[in-house]
């Protein structure tokens, strides 16, 4: 007879040998096969390969003016071989208000700027890092240019006699500025993107982008460049905003996304120009040598010229130029984009396009200007920002209007290059426009046939719009030649004579269109 305590002992050991075999049973049902086993240590040990972010190109940021402990009263040139002199650097104003200085304002601005682009990746140089090291206004752009900035953003505030003056607002140079001109497109760009993002940000009044040629560290730029004038320190509001620590960050903000949105329209005209087809050397080379008698004599061309088929096409001469009444082309497009505020404003039925039908096809100012005021509610301002709005929506990167149709306005202009201006006419002919074809109608209707279409043959029909200023020949059409269709647009600005630049106009579109033929 097998004692109790022992009875359980065993009973004991027997529970434990079965939960344990058991145990050691699943464990081994578990298992995975070696050549599975294998498998998934050699995927562990393959390292995951990430993508290198992109390098972000290097920004120039100068915090305007300079410390008054710092004597900068010396005179230097105001532009590479220049023989007018200025100042080599000031230290501009002071908050009316807060008493903060010009000079510390804008390093402060600057600072926070340097950090806030660094944080998203971006690379940065700075003109100054304090207020007492010496740098003058042209070595401040030398310093960006052989850095090899990207780009170079001035950082200003403003200051007025008129103590209500108040808002912000982007100086840059002109498109004839000669030492600047060749990126004035990229620099109006720039402008209108930040001076854009910091008014949305900050709530300041935008007052818009005013052209300068007298500004020593923009001529000596070889970047696209522009000055932001960040608040009037002389208006109570802005000056004190200004001084406000919270405010500030709105402000960096601001310009930071100014950044981004510059380079997020770079990125699309980029992908769009990829999208293009072959350049057309021969014909390249046959506009240039036409244009060379007349370039000769000072004046300014660009050219271009697409085949609407394949996609390829020719190219010549600068950028953005005075675009005179082709400007009407851009109003017209972006009346249809809001075609319901513009004829709700119409004294009779069918009045907008009577109004649109006489700025195409007569080109008459007085309709242009009606239709930007219904554009902006009665607003010519607001209704010029539609317009350039448009132009931007749409990548016409050097396109902008400036000024009514003959208004006098001595720091801006209507502009537009051939490039832009061949981009918009292939999109209305592709109907990809609001209201393309009613458009191309009124330009069918042209009154004004002495350019591009003389220089067709009898029979071949076109629709283009012509502009004219006392130094200023311009056209943009529509070619159909038979089962071919292509866009030509000749700009022609500072114009000794006329005549000769409306022939030569001809010419070139004789030229195009038996090299077009051809293909």
């Amino acid at each position: 007879m097998i004692k109790g305590w022992l009875f359980k002992r065993m009973c004991l050991c027997l529970c434990l040998f079965l939960l344990t075999g058991g145990l050691l049973a699943g464990c081994r049902g578990r298992e995975e096969e070696p050549e599975k086993k294998a498998e998934k240590a050699e995927e562990q040990a393959e390292p995951i390969e990430e993508e290198p972010e992109e390098e972000k190109p290097l920004i120039a940021i100068d915090p305007g003016h300079q410390g008054p402990g710092v004597d900068m009263s010396a005179q230097e040139p105001n532009a590479p071989g220049s023989e007018v002199m200025k100042m080599k650097a000031t230290s501009g104003t002071s908050g009316a208000y807060s008493g903060i200085p010009e000079y510390q304002l804008c390093l402060d601005i600057s600072l926070m700027l340097k950090d806030a682009l660094e944080a998203e990746g971006y690379p940065v140089i700075l003109t100054r890092e304090n207020n007492e090291t010496a740098i003058s206004n042209s070595e401040r752009a030398v310093l960006a240019n052989e850095a090899g900035a990207d780009i170079s953003i001035r950082i200003h505030a403003n200051g007025s006699e008129d103590p209500q003056a108040n808002g912000a607002l982007a100086l840059i140079s002109s498109q004839s500025n000669p030492y600047t001109g060749s990126f004035y497109g990229e620099s109006r760009a720039l402008a209108e993107s930040i001076l854009g993002a910091y008014c949305g940000r900050t709530g300041f009044a935008n007052q818009g982008i005013q052209e300068n040629d007298t500004m020593t560290g923009i001529n000596w730029s070889q970047i696209p460049v522009m000055i932001l004038e960040m608040g009037f320190m002389t208006n109570e509001q802005d000056d004190l905003k200004m001084a406000d620590p919270s405010f500030r960050q709105q402000m960096v903000q601001g310009i930071v996304e100014g950044i981004d949105q510059y380079y997020a329209d770079k990125a699309a005209e980029e992908t769009t120009a990829d999208a293009q087809g072959q350049p057309l050397e021969e014909l390249n080379v046959q506009i240039q040598n036409s244009l060379a008698e007349r370039t000769a004599l000072g004046e300014v061309w660009s050219v271009y010229t697409q085949d609407l088929q394949s996609g390829n096409y020719a190219s010549a001469g600068q950028g953005a130029l005075e675009s005179a009444s082709v400007i009407k082309l851009y109003t017209a497009a972006t009346v249809f984009t809001d075609l319901e505020n513009v004829t709700g404003q119409e004294t009779y039925e069918g009045e907008t396009g009577e109004l649109l039908g006489r700025m195409i096809s007569a080109s008459d100012n007085d309709a242009a200007n009606e239709l930007v005021r219904r554009l902006g509610g009665g607003d010519t301002g607001a209704g010029m920002e539609k317009v350039n709005a448009f132009a931007k929506a749409n990548g016409f990167a050097e396109t902008h209007m400036g000024r009514l149709m003959l208004e006098e306005n001595p720091s801006d202009d209507n502009y537009t290059s051939a490039a832009d201006c061949g981009k918009l006419l292939a999109m209305l002919s592709g109907g990809e426009l609001a209201g393309s074809e009613m458009i191309l109608d009124y330009m069918k209707a042209q009154e004004r046939t002495g350019k591009i279409p003389a220089g067709l043959p009898e029979g071949v029909s076109s629709a283009n719009k012509t502009g004219e200023l006392s130094d200023v020949e311009n056209d943009a059409a529509v070619i159909y030649a038979g089962e071919k269709t292509y866009v030509l647009c000749v700009l022609s600005n500072q114009v000794i004579d006329p005549q000769a630049a409306r022939d030569k106009i001809a010419e070139i579109s004789g030229i195009v269109y038996q090299y077009m033929i051809s293909l």
